[in-house]
């Protein structure tokens, strides 16, 4: 990592299926993804299915970074 690359912080998600998890992050990005596997019943073989949750950056410095859950994003 160069000097002039931003530092990597520790991000709180709330809200959502993701609440309470911690994430680190990278010049305090304003939506962060969340993805999750999900089964596929038919066909097989190939074919991978995940659900996709989004977060959205909360409050302003000085203060923790948040991330809360965005239930309208598609």
């Amino acid at each position: 990592m160069t000097d002039d690359a931003p530092d990597w912080e520790t991000a709180l998600l709330s809200g959502g299926p993701a609440d309470g998890v911690s994430v680190r992050v990278q010049g305090r990005p304003g939506l962060v993804q969340v993805t999750y596997p999900c089964e596929v019943d038919e066909p097989r073989g190939g074919m991978r299915a995940t659900a996709v949750y989004v977060y959205r950056r909360e409050g302003r410095p000085p203060g923790p970074l948040r991330y809360g859950y965005d239930p309208a994003a598609p």
